[in-house]
């Protein structure tokens, strides 16, 4: 009985390990189900049938270079907003309807800085697209959508803004609390889009129980850069779906990388 558990064992280790293609083993079958000369092969492996579902993106400055992030979400700040269908090619069209223009590009980029706030705003997209009979042999090469973002009236209707931070440094035992604050100037009220003077402050950030002010910052609902050159690359993300949040950044005369984790403690 002892020798037969020894062979089954021997003969299950062969089977699992014995067929491992490599540049020795060329025998042993591919199992890449993008290459045709595989057993698995499946042409519609990977492949996604479009649809006029698209991406509303706010524009954030990335602190290292002064450049554009685009960050997907459906309340949005503005000015400047971006509409982007994932789906492009010779064989793809689209056509926008965003008021009362009309735009045929794959991305569309409008400014709704003079836009009433707050505001619900529609926007629909028609695609039209080659059908591929073998995988979706049902498709029509034709979809459409009408898709709403909220366009804020207060900067603190934002998660980023006025919320509460609950974390650690670099996995630090105790935790502490710190949020950002935007001010207008003249009164320290709550700022309005429509206010032309703002002033960021973190509260009780790197646990410093003082504020920070800080002077050169860029925000979206879930985003907020800071590109001042006395705290580098410094950029605060919060995940919506659990309300985590993580920073990084690194202070100018200090070689430390710092990230704070934690999560955004409920209103």
């Amino acid at each position: 009985m002892k020798q037969l558990i020894l062979y089954l064992t021997v003969f299950l280790f062969v089977v699992l390990t014995g067929c491992k293609k490599d540049d020795d083993n060329t025998e042993c079958p591919c199992d890449d189900p993008n290459n045709p000369e595989c057993p698995n092969y499946d042409p519609c492996y990977g492949k996604e049938e479009p649809n006029a579902s698209f991406f509303t993106e706010d524009r954030l400055i990335w602190p290292e270079f002064g450049e554009y992030l685009w960050i997907n979400d459906s309340v949005i700040l503005g000015g400047p907003v971006r509409f982007r269908s994932p789906f492009e090619g010779p064989d793809v069209s689209h056509v926008w309807y965003i008021g009362a223009e009309t735009f045929t590009t794959t991305t569309v980029e409008r400014n709704f800085s003079n836009v009433s706030r707050p505001s619900y705003i529609t926007i629909s997209h028609v695609i039209t697209y080659p059908i591929d009979s073998l995988c979706y042999p049902e498709a029509t090469g034709r979809d459409s959508v009408a898709q709403t973002f909220y366009l804020i009236d207060y900067l603190s209707e934002l998660l980023t803004i006025d919320r509460t931070f609950r974390g650690v440094i670099n996995n630090e035992a105790d935790s502490f609390d710190f949020m950002i604050r935007c001010l207008e100037g003249h009164t320290g009220n709550p700022v309005q889009i429509s206010s032309s003077n703002w002033t960021f402050f973190g509260i009780n950030f790197h646990n410093s129980y003082d504020s920070l002010q800080f002077p050169a910052s860029s925000v979206t609902n879930t985003y907020f850069s800071i590109y001042d050159p006395d705290l580098r690359g410094a950029i605060l993300v919060i995940d919506p779906e659990d309300m985590s949040v993580e920073m990084n950044y690194k202070f100018f005369f200090d070689p430390t990388e710092y990230t704070f984790k934690g999560r955004v403690l409920p209103e």
